[in-house]
């Protein structure tokens, strides 16, 4: 990214059921109108990133922009710095969360009317027979993998560039810690950005480990479908564990600076 820039963008690729209406609403208080959502066309094997482009080049006053539908790579604008928000999930607990929200939606969509009319394995097997990618399929890795749209490579390499070279991204299960964190990234450039936590459609179970959690989800669908589920979703499961570590070491790394302040 440039060192200097006229204007600076927060660009938030929501993925579903990462805590993206969140992440969201932390942006709405901080920009008001200067926020805005916007979805844009996903031709077949190709990315949008011109699409994204254009539409932040002809909307000039915006300060942060969030799109569902937006693809990496991260835009490239003269005098402009772009700074990109994502958030991975673990696999299984997305697709647990999804399917519970598209059962609740009051909406008529393909996603919505397999969740109403199917428990969560049957849920599940729908997905699963589908080529991907789709929800039960790696769908984090499909979508990081874009920050570099040479298919020539494998997607989870892809997908494992974009980690390490994305200025930020971000794990909803420390969720707070995240939000810290990328408070901390902007502050050079937006002194009073508030890193508000606000919770919004949140359906994960709470107060229970994640461990916890896959338990109950293996109880639900049972051992054969489970692990066929996290086979179908090792890569997903890899970039998981990478930010999951990353966290991990930076609260240990809080602790002992505590530990060193108490002494």
């Amino acid at each position: 990214m440039p060192a200097a820039t006229d204007r600076l963008i927060l660009l938030h690729y929501h993925l579903f059921k990462n805590a993206g209406t969140s992440v969201d609403a932390m942006l709405a208080a901080n920009f008001g109108e200067r926020w805005a959502e916007q979805e844009f066309p996903q031709p077949p094997r190709a990315t949008n990133v011109e699409w994204v482009r254009e539409h932040l080049l002809a909307n000039p006053d915006l300060a942060a922009l969030s799109s569902h539908t937006a693809l990496m790579p991260v835009p490239e604008i003269d005098g402009v710095e772009i700074f990109p928000i994502v958030f991975v999930r673990h696999p299984l607990l997305r697709i647990r969360s999804a399917y519970i929200f598209e059962r609740n939606q009051q909406v008529d969509t393909g996603g919505s009317r397999l969740a109403r009319g199917a428990d969560f394995a049957g849920y599940l097997r729908a997905l699963l027979a589908k080529r991907p990618p789709n929800q039960a399929r790696n769908f984090q890795t499909a979508r990081l993998a874009w920050f570099d749209p040479d298919e020539s490579r494998p997607a989870r390499a892809r997908a494992r560039g974009a980690i390490r070279a994305l200025p930020f991204v971000g794990l909803v299960e420390d969720y707070n810690r995240s939000i810290a964190r990328l408070a901390a990234l902007l502050k050079p450039r937006i002194p009073d950005f508030k890193p508000l936590v606000v919770r919004k459609n949140v359906t994960s179970e709470q107060g229970r480990s994640i461990d916890e959690q896959l338990a109950a989800i293996r109880d639900d669908i049972g051992p054969e479908l489970y692990e066929e589920l996290t086979s179908a979703n090792a890569d997903d499961l890899a970039a998981h564990t990478e930010i999951a570590h990353r966290y991990a070491r930076r609260a240990r790394e809080e602790e002992e600076a505590r530990a060193r302040a108490r002494a």
